[in-house]
């Protein structure tokens, strides 16, 4: 149970070796002391001695990954939206309806939740590594597919290919920062890393306008396959791998730098089976899991995508804005207001929770991260506030101030229950990472079908009142983990699986 292994740290009486194994550390790594970090608070997982850990490569070297990874994950989001400004264009010149050229986003995105399902396991035998580079490719060449295409059909297979290819950063980055960086140090990384998960969109809209009414919708497929291309090449050279079998690890063999950037087969000695194929769906039963994923889905569909499926009609209805000041609209506010939450989150996160370890024995308790819980509830203050400034026509900068409060909540949360998760069930941060994609993707893939709808009915302040109010209540899920979700987790016990990682 490595989520309490620091509560006896202090205890006298306990035998050298007993407080080994106590704290998870297999019988062949009992005879070194274990390992504390800056703060002498034992280190969780407990880094082996081996120089391929990655939880011993320097700062510089970590942090240049999760970079880089973040770099994959923003640019994967950036071309799910890019071509969003480009709709009536696109429809234009294939001759279809600006509703289903904007399919072109919704199978991108559609493909990008559901696949990852179908590579974890490998990610978690075959490593990481291999899966980024392979996937980098197969997504440069649907949107290289897209991009030259004549017909409809050609772009829209070609989308299939690109939303496939870039739903590895966001399926498995999450379990990269835990191959990383022990418990206590993942909220900054975390934070990075969920910043740019939910910022591609919203950048997306700045640049995608800008694209295509000066070179053309095309351009919008083509420009994140070129920095991809830059991306892969990054990555062929200064990504190793990070997945670490610790689990006698003692005899693993030592390798040089070019060694751990080739390919060795498996580094896991570990057979798939069918059933880890359906892990993701099967840890979807431990509440600290489900509860904040739903927290999530909710409030980061109605605090992003919801401005994106409307911002188009508002922006040139209510404000009569053109399609460059549209995605300066959409985009300036949220991007700016997540920054702000990330700077809000992430180590102060982590500064929390080692606070509350030095106070408690060198526990850990994943809950003590939610006590930032209080700055979500920005993201319905900013919806509500929204509407009304909307309705109401008031000036443009007070609907943007409200996107970017709304902005603030949206990005704390998104770091809160990707690091919350991970800290409850570490071995499983990969399906953890999986399964909050999944959530999101499924939620907001509906927005588009009753988003504006719903806000035309019953007006802006009504209708977006009532997405504030759903967005408010899921926030009680969080609330009640902080003071049940230690119980909840110690009642419902911790999947086995990969505990040799």
């Amino acid at each position: 149970m490595p989520e309490k292994i620091g509560v006896h740290i202090s205890q006298a009486g306990s035998s050298d070796c007993e407080r080994k194994l106590e704290y998870g550390i297999s019988v062949d790594q009992s005879d070194r002391p274990v390992k504390r970090d800056k703060h002498m608070l034992l280190a969780v997982p407990q880094p082996s001695d081996h120089k391929d850990d990655p939880l011993n490569w320097s700062s510089i070297q970590k942090y240049w990954i999760v970079l880089l990874m973040s770099a994959f994950t923003l640019i994967s989001q950036l071309g799910s939206a890019l071509l969003n400004p480009a709709f009536v264009q696109v429809a234009r010149d294939l001759h279809v309806t600006v509703e289903q050229a904007s399919y072109t986003t919704t199978v991108f995105i559609m493909f990008t939740g559901i696949f990852p399902l179908l590579v974890t396991p490998f990610a978690n035998i075959y490593g990481r590594r291999i899966l980024y580079l392979i996937f980098t490719i197969i997504a440069i060449a649907g949107y290289v597919g897209s991009a030259v295409s004549p017909s409809w059909g050609g772009v829209i297979t070609g989308r299939v290919f690109s939303g496939i290819g870039s739903s590895i950063p966001v399926g498995i980055g999450a379990a990269t920062i835990c191959d990383l960086f022990v418990q206590g140090k993942r909220g900054v990384p975390m934070g990075i890393y969920a910043w740019a998960t939910l910022n591609g969109p919203h950048l997306a809209p700045i640049a995608g306008g800008y694209i295509a009414q000066r070179y053309g919708w095309r351009w919008a497929i083509w420009t994140p396959a070129i920095i991809l291309g830059v991306l892969f090449i990054l990555a062929l050279f200064t990504f190793p791998e990070t997945l670490f079998p610790r689990e006698g690890s003692s005899n693993l063999e030592e390798r040089s730098y070019i060694q751990r950037l080739l390919f060795y087969g498996k580094v896991v000695d570990r057979n798939i089976r069918i059933r880890d194929f359906l892990l993701p769906l099967y840890i979807t039963k431990y509440a600290a899991i489900t509860l904040p994923c739903i927290t999530y889905m909710v409030t980061v569909t109605y605090g992003s995508p919801l401005f994106a499926v409307t911002g188009s009609f508002i922006g040139s209805t209510v404000f009569h804005f053109n399609l460059e000041q549209t995605g300066l609209f959409l985009g300036i506010p949220l991007t700016v207001g997540c920054f702000i939450g990330e700077l809000l989150t992430g180590w102060v996160s982590d500064f929390i929770i080692n606070t509350y370890a030095k106070h408690h024995g060198g526990y850990r308790k994943p809950e003590a991260r939610l006590y930032v819980l209080p700055l979500v509830a920005l993201t319905p203050v900013g919806l509500a506030t929204f509407g009304y400034c909307v309705e109401n026509h008031k000036p443009w900068i007070q609907a943007v101030v409200c996107m970017a409060i709304s902005g603030i909540g949206t990005q704390v949360c998104t770091t809160l229950v990707y690091t919350y998760c991970c800290d409850s069930y570490t071995p499983q941060s990969s399906e953890i990472s999986v399964i909050i994609n999944l959530f999101k993707s499924l939620y907001a893939f509906n927005i588009g079908f009753y988003g504006l709808p719903i806000a035309n009915k019953l007006g802006f302040t009504a209708g977006f009142g009532v997405l504030s109010a759903i967005s408010a209540t899921v926030l009680i899920f969080p609330l009640f983990l902080i003071f049940s979700g230690e119980n909840i987790r110690e009642w419902q016990g911790y999947p086995k699986k990969h505990q040799d990682l």
